[in-house]
């Protein structure tokens, strides 16, 4: 629930920057379909990454199209867009509606699938008494029970990744780290870029991307490049980073550049492939929904989105482990540095 909250509070804000120009143009039509066209029309000359993820955003046009009429009711239209959103499969492009839950495009997300893989909880059992942690579980750090390592956790990207370096100061003598961004819910990566210079010896290019800037299919700025920098006294220690489906956004940013240090080994499940920048945008009836108006391309050359980032020590814990209040991707990682 706190998960769907804070989503929920991110497109509210993303809404809340709606440009001024934006606010003086006419109202859209409030009719069924009317709304349905200007959803798709806002979709073709936004939403970045069609290619990507493989889909013909003309086709889903000729299948819905017809689904939707004059008379169709809320339920029927919201039950339409959210079949052509679907299509994308996109942790990013979301529904919101009075009275509905949050539709998210993207199946495992929206579905919950194995989302009770990972538990807070039982990740506290692993620590020794004194971890610190933030409030709702903004951050959990300390020191592993019974073995020569230290464990933090980031619940999202933001101001909680300042207690990195504090992290990194109250344990210098461990044998290794263990970053752990399962479950991150995103955020702003700047705040991972600018707070992980103890971990580099150099400038690390991380990824470039492209925002959409006019209508038109090629319509997009330069593309531009992100880096991390050293600043600091250097940590040159192994560091597992833990990832799964439910890492996603600046979330998967931040995995991005703990990928670039040579030191880490990331271990898990691959992440959900949700890398632009999101943006909202609001229906003449008052509905909401988000969307993606950026390309990224990792330093590879290589683009994720739609796929995610595969982990180099691949770990998914069970139901039956969860249930018995073993977190055996953590305990992997623990026993990986001892």
């Amino acid at each position: 629930m706190k998960r769907t909250a804070n989503f929920l509070a991110l497109i509210l804000l993303l809404l809340s920057a709606v440009s001024c120009n934006q606010l003086f143009e006419e109202t859209p039509a409030n009719d069924p379909e009317a709304i349905f066209e200007n959803l798709w029309t806002t979709f073709s000359e936004e939403y970045a990454p069609f290619e990507e993820r493989n889909i013909d955003w003309e086709a889903q046009y000729t299948k819905f199209r017809p689904m939707v009429t004059a008379t169709s009711t809320d339920d029927e239209l919201f039950s339409v867009i959210s079949q052509m959103l679907a299509t994308l499969d996109d942790g990013h492009v979301t529904l919101t509606a009075p009275g509905r839950d949050l539709f998210i495009s993207n199946k495992i997300r929206n579905e919950l699938i194995e989302d009770e893989l990972f538990d807070i909880p039982i990740v506290k059992t692993y620590l020794e008494p004194g971890y610190k942690e933030g409030e709702e579980n903004a951050y959990l750090y300390g020191k592993i029970k019974n073995a020569n390592a230290a464990y933090i956790y980031f619940d999202y990207v933001g101001d909680n990744f300042f207690k990195l370096n504090d992290f990194l100061s109250e344990y210098p003598d461990v044998n290794g780290y263990i970053i752990d961004m399962r479950h991150n819910q995103g955020g702003d990566f700047t705040y991972c870029f600018s707070e992980i210079g103890r971990l580099t010896d150099q400038s690390r290019y991380v990824f470039k991307s492209k925002t959409k800037n006019g209508k038109g299919a090629d319509n997009y700025t330069d593309w531009y490049e992100w880096n991390i920098s050293a600043e600091g006294d250097y940590v040159d220690k192994p560091i597992i980073v833990l990832i799964d489906r439910y890492t996603i956004s600046a979330g998967e940013r931040a995995v991005m550049a703990f990928k670039t240090l040579p030191q880490v080994t990331l271990m898990g499940d691959t992440t959900n492939g949700a890398h632009g920048t999101m943006i909202g945008r609001e229906l003449a009836n008052g509905w909401f929904y988000s969307l993606v108006p950026q390309k990224v391309e990792l330093f590879d050359g290589q683009t994720y989105e739609g796929i995610g980032l595969a982990p180099d020590s691949y770990s998914k814990n069970t139901l039956p482990e969860i249930n018995a209040g073993i977190d055996m991707t953590l305990q992997r990682a623990i026993e990986a540095l001892n």
